[in-house]
């Protein structure tokens, strides 16, 4: 059975979160409110709150077949997780670059995503 998009999402919050090889405090707790309030079954649950005790690489998220838009939230959203921290690491940075070219996102589509957010520099 393949999992939910939303997890897939999740998953790749989570790799975003792991790049440095912890996550953060800030960033466990964003990821678990975000777990806590999303409409899943409970083995989804379950497996996304697995996500934050064992470290998820983004090799392990599958990204095909997602839509532009899809992509670009992915990708914001994951910006958004690198730097809730309010430090986004060269481990991060280059797991956004990992991620930005896995979604084939274009590096100035990137760069205007990144701009929306504080803290994170462009690519």
């Amino acid at each position: 059975m393949s999992e939910s998009q939303f997890v897939t999402v999740i998953r790749t919050w989570a790799a975003v979160a792991w790049a440095d090889g912890v996550i953060a405090e800030a960033e466990r707790s964003a990821l678990t409110r975000l777990i806590d309030g999303a409409e899943l079954t409970a083995s989804d649950r379950t497996t996304a709150h697995g996500f934050l005790e064992s470290k998820v690489d983004l090799d392990d998220v599958g990204l095909t077949g997602l839509s532009g838009d899809a992509r670009r939230g992915i990708y914001k959203a994951a910006c958004r997780m690198a730097a809730v921290d309010c430090e986004v690491t060269g481990d991060e940075r280059a797991m956004l670059v990992r991620l930005r070219d896995g979604l084939a996102i274009g590096v100035d589509d990137a760069r205007e995503i990144e701009a929306t957010i504080p803290g994170v520099t462009a690519s």
